[in-house]
């Protein structure tokens, strides 16, 4: 009579242990389309020297900014509630200028823990924190007036996900995030010469980015 009735408890309990979305062990990949608008502020320092003396002016721009990218992701879970993993993020930077010769190219880069608030075979939310570093560069063709310009920093990241499972180990995902970088102008040209001497600055972003994608689970 015990072993009739052990037998469906330890059953159950075994689906719903293979049932739950995230599970230590798990091997977790994805990809995806961002899109984001974000606000920026742009330091920037003029340097001279005068007699001598050197004299400095410091001045900062408010605009805005639109992305588009595209993340890629892994990570490994490190039980039922968490996971641990890598982000890379590749994509396009449009400012809000008059500039039409402009090239950009931005790249995100963190180290992305996430924590499963709901975690189920059919539907599961988290949350996550984007810890690591951002890198832009700009590149504008307009004649007599061209620039080249890299920046990098860091960035800081938090968003909240929600994954549908289509299969057994592909879900559909969406996300929205917000997006802080703070970074510096690391080289810098104008018409093919460096303005470095003379020039310093400071690119400051936040904003919001809803992403979809496709993700896929291995194992665990």
């Amino acid at each position: 009579m015990r072993t009739a009735l052990l037998l469906p408890a330890l059953l159950f309990m075994t689906g719903l242990a293979q049932g739950q979305f995230n599970t230590a062990g798990r091997f977790h990949a994805a990809i995806g389309l961002a899109v984001g608008g974000h606000g920026t502020s742009l330091e920037e320092t003029f340097k001279g020297n005068f007699l001598g003396v050197t004299l400095s002016r410091t001045s900062t721009k408010t605009g805005s900014a639109a992305t588009t990218t595209l993340p890629v992701e892994f990570g490994m879970g490190l039980g039922k509630a968490a996971s641990l993993g890598l982000s890379f993020e590749l994509g396009r930077y449009v400012p809000d200028s008059n500039a039409t010769d402009q090239r950009n190219a931005v790249a995100v880069v963190t180290l992305q823990p996430r924590f499963f608030l709901v975690n189920r075979d059919r539907f599961a939310l988290s949350t996550a924190l984007q810890l690591g570093g951002a890198f832009l560069h700009i590149v504008d063709d307009t004649p007599n007036e061209q620039v080249d310009a890299r920046y990098s920093g860091a960035a800081l990241g938090l968003g909240l996900g929600a994954h549908i499972p289509l299969a057994e180990s592909v879900a559909i995902d969406f996300h929205l995030r917000y997006l802080a970088t703070r970074m510096e102008l690391r080289a810098g040209e104008l018409n093919g010469r460096s303005v470095m001497d003379f020039y310093q600055a400071t690119l400051t972003t936040g904003g919001i980015l809803a992403q979809a994608g496709l993700s896929f689970r291995f194992g665990g």
